[in-house]
C-alpha cells in the first residue's frame, strides 16, 4: 500500500513538471499520455479494490464509531477524485490551461493520501490478519488481466525507494524477479513517460 502510494505521488509529481512546462497547449505529447494513462488506469484500479474488497472487510472487524467514520470517509473521498482526473485529461488532451485542473488534483488526492495513511492505514495494519490482507492483494491483483500486471510491476516499481522495491519484489518469485530486470523494465524505461521531447530531438 505504501509502495503504490509512493508510486501516485511520484506520478503527480511529474504531472506538475509537465503543466508548468506545458502551460496551455493544443495537447500533450504521446509520451506525457502515456504516463498520464497509467497513472489514472491505476488509480481508479486501486481505489476500486479499496471500495470493493478492503473496506467492507476491515469494517466487519471495526466496533468504534471514530474508527468506522475514519473509513466511510476514504468511501466519500473517493467520489471527489473522478472529476478531478476529469479536468486534467480534458486539458491534457487538447482543453486548455494545465496549471488549474492539476492543483487541483494534486490537492484533492494528497489531502486523501495522507488522512488514509494517518488514520486508516493503522487500522488494517492493527485490525486485519496476514491471512486477511494477502486475500485483499490478491483479488486485487485478480481485478488486473495477466497482460495487464507486468505493467503494474513495472509502474510501481518506476524511481521506487530501496524499501518499497524489495517489498514488491519480495512477493514475487526468483523467474519472475529475472524478467523483470532483464526484459519488463528495459522496455518500460524506453517508453520514456512523461518526457516531453525536445525540438529537433532523435526519437
Amino acid at each position: 500500500m505504501r509502495a503504490l502510494h509512493a508510486a501516485l505521488r511520484r506520478d503527480l509529481s511529474r504531472l506538475r513538471e509537465v503543466a508548468a512546462q506545458l502551460g496551455s497547449s493544443a495537447g500533450a505529447p504521446p509520451t506525457v499520455l502515456a504516463g498520464w494513462d497509467a497513472f489514472r488506469a491505476q488509480l481508479d484500479n486501486h481505489h476500486g479494490a479499496e471500495d470493493d474488497d478492503l473496506w467492507p472487510v476491515l469494517r466487519g472487524e471495526l466496533s468504534d464509531p471514530g474508527d468506522l467514520a475514519s473509513v466511510d470517509a476514504m468511501v466519500a473521498e473517493h467520489r471527489h477524485i473522478p472529476p478531478a482526473l476529469a479536468g486534467v485529461d480534458a486539458a491534457l488532451r487538447g482543453g486548455g490551461e494545465l496549471a488549474a485542473p492539476v492543483e487541483l488534483l494534486s490537492t484533492v488526492l494528497l489531502d486523501h493520501l495522507a488522512h488514509e495513511e494517518r488514520e486508516v492505514l493503522p487500522l488494517l495494519e492493527q485490525h486485519l490478519t496476514q491471512a486477511q490482507w494477502r486475500a485483499f492483494l490478491h483479488k486485487e491483483r485478480g481485478r488486473r488481466s495477466p497482460r495487464e500486471r507486468p505493467e503494474f510491476l513495472t509502474w510501481i516499481l518506476d524511481d521506487a525507494s530501496e524499501q518499497d522495491a524489495a517489498a514488491v519484489l519480495a512477493e514475487m518469485p526468483p523467474p519472475a524477479r529475472l524478467a523483470y530486470r532483464r526484459v519488463l523494465r528495459p522496455r518500460y524505461e524506453a517508453q520514456h513517460r512523461w518526457q516531453i521531447p525536445t525540438p529537433n530531438a532523435k526519437p
